[in-house]
């Protein structure tokens, strides 16, 4: 690959997304002409945008209480290793086969 190829390679993005001056854009639709390797690349910058403005149109909607339900999961999690440490201290072993018989780890 040139360097003049490279260069070109380069501002294919921005091509893509309209965004080059006149005096590139006529560059890149130079070697676009003559290079099947950089249409190519070009095409995937296109699908990719495309792509890209598919999932920025989505609306994502979390739950209503899914910050509480994290923040319980946080806390309960907490409390179980701190029980588990507690039974672990308490019973050595056996405590420690307990806790992971009871799923609790």
């Amino acid at each position: 690959m040139s360097e003049d190829e490279e260069n070109v390679e380069e501002l294919l993005p921005a091509y893509a997304f309209g965004e080059l001056s006149d005096e590139d854009r006529t560059l890149v639709e130079g070697a676009l002409a003559e290079s099947p390797r950089l249409r190519e690349e070009l095409s995937r910058y296109e699908r990719l945008f495309v792509l890209l403005a598919a999932a920025a149109a989505e609306e994502i909607e979390a739950p209503a209480n899914l910050q509480a339900r994290i923040a319980r999961q946080v806390a309960i999690r907490a409390y179980i290793r701190a029980a588990e440490e507690l039974v672990a201290g308490l019973l050595g072993a056996y405590g420690k086969v307990i806790v992971r018989y009871l799923g609790l780890t």
